[in-house]
């Protein structure tokens, strides 16, 4: 049979399994599979993928192996109840691998009251509710139903297919990292975290740092004799913004053209003082530094370094004390794919097709799990899925159904013409 043929049986197909992809989304947002408490949730997807006769390998990451990876971090000191999950389908030879990889790890409900249970995977006007329903337990379930719809049609792949959901993408990217540890690779990859039906060739990186500004204290009532370590603060907070505009300048890409600022540099606490009588001896900055697909962590940290270095370098009290940097237990790893790639040729003619559209090719804002696969596995991988990433992590969040059945019959259609089919 024609390709073109079998494009439209794998459309009926997939449309065909809305109500069960409807039913896993709810399932895995039943899961609470905030940091720490993924077990659950994991265990039932390797379920799923183990029925549709899929090769199951399930493990608790060696913490103690991975920390000898350059790129690992982690804000836990073990991964108990915390599996990695990865399938494997092989093809029958003579084709292109293709990686579906998602993220099990969601953020708390948070303090906001919900109109819905955030654990219940609630239906509404076409759309499901729940905390990680668009971020991305949606996008895992079209990962799903888009292998079980090829089988469904009798189609052989002549490559492999590998689906994988990972954990502590929200803080980090350690899954992604101990897929890649344990072995797993393809010849690329796709990620439908919630890019609203655009392909998301390119995404950010970031560090979450921390600045130690000093002073000196001394008596309220005779502050000319100690040295206010907020007022010093605020020199270095001006060396902040100056950066992020300057970065925003020069690291301008095509693909970020819809992102006034793209690589955001944030500081979201302040913290210094203990006693209202008391000159302040040290405030404490910290906050977010967005990295540009074309740059590493490292380089931009450097950057950060030397800037806070340039600016105590003008203030005599700070050149004798200057500021001290440290990083938190999280970072993310910025990734691009060509345009030119073969396989963004390829996701992209297929969401055209599925979208009748021509679809955008963007930068993502957030960060995911793409960045790692990217830079340490050699994987090209691609964000595409339902949804705007808007919505993620907010309250009443919630994945478009009909965004969700495009989503997955994309996916499918793409795993054809990437990996290729066997002639009948």
């Amino acid at each position: 049979m024609k390709l073109k043929g079998i494009n439209e049986q794998v459309m009926r197909s997939v449309q065909g399994l809305q109500e069960e992809m409807i039913e896993v989304t709810r399932k895995l947002i039943s899961f609470p599979s905030t940091l720490g408490n993924e077990g659950g949730a994991q265990r039932y997807y390797a379920d799923l993928l183990r029925e549709i006769g899929m090769k199951i390998d399930i493990w608790e990451p060696d913490i103690d192996a991975l920390k000898k990876h350059p790129a690992f971090i982690t804000s836990r000191d073990h991964f108990s109840n915390s599996p990695v999950v990865a399938a494997e389908c092989p093809g029958v030879g003579e084709g292109r691998s293709l990686l579906l990889c998602g993220h099990m790890d969601v953020v708390p409900p948070g303090e906001k009251t919900w109109s819905v249970d955030p654990w219940q995977g609630t239906l509404k006007d076409g759309k499901i509710f729940g905390r990680g329903a668009c971020d991305m337990k949606g996008g895992l379930a079209a990962n799903y139903i888009a292998i079980k719809a090829l089988q469904k049609k009798n189609i052989q792949l002549q490559g492999d297919v590998l689906a994988a959901s990972t954990i502590d993408e929200e803080s980090g990217s350690t899954g992604a990292l101990a897929l890649l540890e344990r072995g797993y690779r393809a010849d690329a990859g796709v990620i439908p975290e919630p890019t609203g039906l655009e392909l998301n060739t390119a995404s950010t990186g970031s560090i979450w740092f921390r600045i130690r500004v000093f002073g000196e204290s001394a008596h309220a009532g005779m502050a000319y004799k100690g040295v206010n370590s907020i007022y010093k603060s605020i020199k270095i907070m001006e060396a902040l913004r100056e950066l992020e505009e300057s970065r925003r300048i020069r690291l301008m890409h095509p693909l970020y053209t819809q992102h006034p600022v793209p690589f955001c540099l944030n500081v979201n606490k302040i913290e210094g003082g203990e006693w209202p009588a008391t000159v302040p001896a040290e405030t404490v900055l910290e906050g977010r530094m967005g990295i540009s697909p074309e740059e590493t962590i490292e380089e931009g940290r450097q950057e950060l370094e030397e800037r806070i270095a340039l600016s105590a370098k003008g203030d005599p009290w700070m050149s004798d004390h200057p500021p001290v940097i440290q990083y938190r237990n999280c970072r993310w790893n910025s990734g691009l794919v060509e345009e030119t790639h073969p396989f963004t040729k390829t996701l992209q003619q297929q969401a055209d097709s599925v979208l009748d559209r021509h679809v955008r090719i963007s930068g993502m804002g957030p960060c995911s799990d793409s960045g790692t696969l990217i830079r340490y596995g050699g994987i090209p991988t691609i964000n595409f899925g339902p949804n705007s990433m808007e919505i993620a992590h907010q309250t009443d969040e919630y994945v478009d159904i009909e965004s969700l059945v495009k989503t997955a019959q994309v996916i499918a259609l793409t795993l054809i013409h990437w990996c290729g089919v066997k002639e009948n």
